[in-house]
């Protein structure tokens, strides 16, 4: 949602004549897009806002600005400790993000350019739906986010038709919870088909989803909608129910399972993905156990896997994190190989078979596409195989990617 955020950014910014620099000197603005899911996220970005003080000493004209999740958490602290920072846009503004950049960095050097083009990108993302109701124990995103707000049907259309005739052939729709969309009466399953009847988009990706509003209706589009790729992130985070009920996931392990058994046998070549937290509040061995059994059970075609770090106003902010960093240290450790092992044993069987892929981009010959399960699949080709869907013939096979030769 990140990367969504600082896409429409750059659009928006380059049309009043802005471009993209590769060095710090040569910037008039540096934009901080950040992130407080996690604390890791948080201390990346005061190092990085650290280091543009440097540049700001050989350039006191250059412009710092803070936008996004922390800088709606920690505005005032991040005020107080840089007084390089020229402006401070919330998560809750950033839709308006670009405008304030223009009016109060650019020096009246903007001019709008009226002929607004997003970029010819293969792949593009487009936000669906902002914030979220869920309140996970854990999560600090709806305090930073807001509660849900569902975007104008038509209006995420339109966004969708324009970018694909500017050049894009996937789109990946974004939310907190794509699920629970729901604009006047288009729910999600609704939007998918009227975003799959846009002429010439090939492909449709979406996340993240919530196991609790993911029903039939979103199973079946996936499965008689070719447009709409056989992949699904479905965050698991913990396969103990005393876990699940204090995270407030408001779902059970064997809810997850039986959807994942739908999925499964409703889209048989589906790819599934997952999120996992270990060292959770009063996670027990018994309760990292049954986690670490259901990764073998269920045989995830990856997943991220997180160690617990408390959000500072969450509600498991205020319980007794009783378990070590040593010990959230091993768990992830025996989670992620695991997995890992899982993951091999996947794509080695996916060795001689022939992979549908859009291609990317491309460095050095080597073009990189992903198939419709999700998986980066690397190849040598030239620009001319850029934007177009060809197979290709797997011959090598590693945890996240496949390398093969052009049908």
């Amino acid at each position: 949602m990140n990367m969504c955020d600082s896409d429409m950014l750059d659009s928006v910014l380059s049309t009043y004549g802005a471009s993209k620099v590769d060095n710090l000197l040569d910037a008039d603005v540096v934009v901080l897009n950040t992130c407080s899911v996690r604390a890791q996220s948080e201390q990346k970005a005061f190092s990085y806002i650290g280091r543009t003080e440097e540049f700001k000493r050989q350039n006191p004209d250059l412009k710092i600005v803070v936008m996004g999740c922390m800088a709606e958490r920690l505005g005032c602290r991040i005020k107080k400790r840089f007084n390089s920072v020229d402006l401070i846009i919330s998560a809750k503004n950033i839709d308006n993000a670009a405008l304030k950049i223009i009016n109060s960095c650019f020096i009246n050097n903007a001019v709008k350019n009226e002929r607004f083009d997003l970029k010819s990108e293969i792949v593009r993302y487009v936000t669906i739906i902002r914030g979220c109701n869920n309140y996970c124990s854990y999560c600090i995103v709806p305090f930073v986010r807001g509660n849900e707000k569902s975007l104008d049907y038509q209006s995420l259309i339109n966004e969708c038709s324009l970018m694909v005739k500017n050049g894009a052939r996937e789109i990946m729709l974004l939310g907190q919870n794509v699920n629970s969309y729901q604009y006047g009466d288009v729910n999600f399953s609704l939007l998918l088909k009227k975003i799959a009847s846009i002429k010439n988009l090939d492909r449709i990706r979406f996340m993240t989803n919530h196991p609790k509003d993911l029903d039939d209706n979103l199973i079946n589009v996936m499965a008689a909608e070719p447009k709409v790729c056989p992949h699904i992130h479905l965050p698991m985070q913990s396969a103990s129910n005393k876990i699940l009920k204090t995270m407030n996931r408001k779902y059970t392990y064997e809810h997850y399972l039986d959807l994942i058994g739908k999925l499964r046998t409703t889209v048989p070549e589906i790819s599934i993905t997952t999120d996992i937290i270990v060292g959770f509040p009063e996670e027990t061995e018994k309760d990292f156990e049954d986690t670490l059994n259901a990764v073998r059970t269920i045989r995830f075609d990856g997943l991220y896997v997180f160690k617990y770090s408390p959000r500072h106003g969450t509600v498991a902010s205020k319980m007794a994190d009783i378990v070590t960093l040593e010990e959230k240290k091993r768990r992830h450790s025996i989670v992620l190989k695991e997995s890992n092992k899982i993951s091999v044993e996947i794509v080695s069987k996916m060795i001689g078979s022939v992979q549908k892929v859009l291609a990317e981009k491309i460095n050095n010959g080597v073009i990189e596409s992903r198939a419709r399960g999700g998986r980066k699949v690397f190849v040598k080709g030239s620009k001319d195989h850029i934007g177009k869907i060809f197979n290709v013939s797997i011959k090598t096979a590693k945890i996240n990617s496949l390398l093969g030769d052009i049908v």
